[in-house]
């Protein structure tokens, strides 16, 4: 073989080997956060405000199309009261000062829960829905309200007037919810005639109660999603 291409295929064979192994060439997104600070302060208005301050760097040689870094805001007791955050792009080595600040506001919370897994179980005694749903929001939800609907095979669905129910109350921001709901038949010989069943979060019964700005004891941050570039000379 002509040494002139032996040399560039072993080049070739070792660097597929490098990415075999995981190894890449290419920089990896990466955000610092240097320091931050959490305060409360009263503004112009003579309203009482929680806030984080802080600083952060972009550490990689990638440019940042998108930094996040997000904030979570925290009672005496360690219970999460609300999570927010904050984005903007980044040059590489580039310092971001960012803030992220407590709310409220109706406006600012999006209160939400999501059904993490569920099973249909049937036995002799009954049939039933067991699984976990997690509030992954931003607020703490004073009540949530998740409904089972029970059908035939032939896709007849069962108590299609009063589905059966499960609710919850004061559940918290990340807090997992395990439900259990019942088939509740006009008729024990009903159960039987159960083949499958599907469950979904009430989204209009979803309702929360905000959390006065003086009940925030502390704050965390973290970074959040990032997404970055190469930066070609």
């Amino acid at each position: 073989m002509n040494k002139i291409w032996f040399l560039p295929l072993i080049f070739l064979i070792m660097l597929a080997g490098c990415t075999l192994r995981n190894f890449s060439l290419l920089p990896r997104a990466s955000l610092l956060i240097l320091q931050h600070h959490f305060e409360k302060s009263v503004d112009e208005t003579g309203e009482l405000t929680a806030q984080i301050t802080g600083v952060a760097r972009n550490t990689s040689t990638a440019e940042l199309q998108y930094a996040e870094v997000i904030g979570k805001f925290y009672d005496k007791d360690g219970a999460l009261l609300y999570s927010g955050f904050t984005s903007t792009n980044l040059d590489p080595g580039q310092i971001w000062e960012f803030t992220i600040t407590y709310s409220s506001d109706p406006r600012d919370v999006h209160p939400s829960l999501n059904i993490l897994s569920w099973n249909l179980n049937i036995d002799s005694s009954g049939a039933w829905v067991s699984g976990e749903a997690e509030n992954n929001g931003d607020v703490i939800l004073s009540f949530a309200e998740i409904t089972a609907h029970f059908f035939k095979a032939d896709t007849t669905e069962l108590n299609p007037d009063q589905p059966p129910t499960a609710t919850t109350t004061g559940l918290g921001v990340g807090e997992i919810w395990e439900f259990t709901i019942y088939y509740a038949p006009r008729d024990p010989v009903d159960v039987g005639y159960v083949a499958y069943a599907k469950v979904e979060v009430n989204e209009d019964e979803l309702d929360y109660e905000p959390v006065p700005t003086q009940d925030v004891d502390h704050a965390t941050v973290e970074v959040g999603a990032l997404r970055g570039r190469t930066v070609m000379p």
